[in-house]
């Protein structure tokens, strides 16, 4: 069974772990991943991702989702990486684009695991790849991820 530890560091949104849990399984599944690998995902407001932006990629800014895909998959938990996501971003771009928050913050969990397998938005060509396996993971899981 998939291990998918989350991580609630703040108190804006009220999430539903299951409803997160059968959503990053879900991905996980789509992309044939080993039965015994998880995911870690950690759920903050824009301070301590600002933080986390500076520290491991020097910029000085909050951001929307940072994945750290394991290089080999952690032999301890069986981790292919660990996402931190800001529901501050994923409220402000909702809010801008008329798009729900639970389809924006499932947009950012489903990028984020994508990542921690191996896709990257690097240059165009990888970026349409990337966006167009998220979309239809969008489009195929409608979770209320938050109540």
């Amino acid at each position: 069974m998939k291990n998918i530890y989350i991580i609630n560091r703040q108190r804006k949104l009220k999430l539903d772990t299951e409803k997160i849990r059968e959503l990053a399984r879900t991905v996980l599944n789509s992309e044939n991943v080993d039965e015994s690998t998880g995911i870690n995902i950690m759920f903050v407001r824009d301070p301590l991702i600002r933080k986390f932006n500076l520290e491991y990629f020097n910029k000085d800014s909050p951001t929307d989702v940072i994945s750290f895909p394991d290089v080999e998959i952690d032999k301890v938990n069986n981790s292919a990486g660990d996402i931190i996501i800001s529901v501050d971003r994923a409220l402000e771009f909702s809010s801008e684009n008329s798009i729900g928050i639970n389809e924006e913050l499932s947009r950012y969990i489903i990028h984020g695991i994508l990542h921690c397998l191996g896709f990257e938005d690097t240059n165009s060509e990888k970026k349409r790849k990337m966006l167009k396996r998220q979309e239809q993971i969008i489009a195929d899981c409608k979770l209320q991820i938050v109540n």
